[in-house]
């Protein structure tokens, strides 16, 4: 039986990355590793509830290749609200705007958007408008 989970982020660059996740979405740094062979950030989402380690990988280097490979999907009370935050943060890709998911899922009453972070890594916002 699982107990737990943990999302990685892997980067080349930690200290750069960090601060879109701090900066644009406000995730608290929870703790910072600082060992030759283990380096990174523990992120949380949400208070006691949701925690992201964003950390260094010798295999990660530049902008990812397969975006579409992984996505994460983080559910908000505001998706327009978080989007206005993200959109113009440096080197953000934005997929796709603000929608209804009734628009994929007859009936849905959600709304989504899509972004690729600075480094390509893929984040989806699902929640009220």
């Amino acid at each position: 039986m699982f107990t737990k989970y943990k999302f990685f982020i892997f980067t080349e660059d930690p200290d750069e990355l960090v601060k879109f996740y701090t900066n644009s979405l406000g995730w608290g740094i929870v703790n910072k590793l600082e060992y030759e062979l283990d380096y990174g950030y523990t992120l949380e989402i949400s208070p006691g509830n949701m925690q992201v380690w964003l950390a260094k990988h010798s295999e990660v280097s530049g902008y990812n290749k397969e975006p579409y490979r992984h996505m994460m999907n983080l559910y908000t009370d505001n998706v327009q609200e978080t989007f206005e935050k993200v959109k113009g943060y440096s080197g953000v890709k934005v997929i796709a705007e603000p929608f209804s998911m009734g628009t994929i899922i007859p009936g849905e009453e959600r709304f989504a958007c899509t972004i690729l972070d600075p480094e390509g890594n893929c984040l989806q916002f699902m929640g009220k408008l």
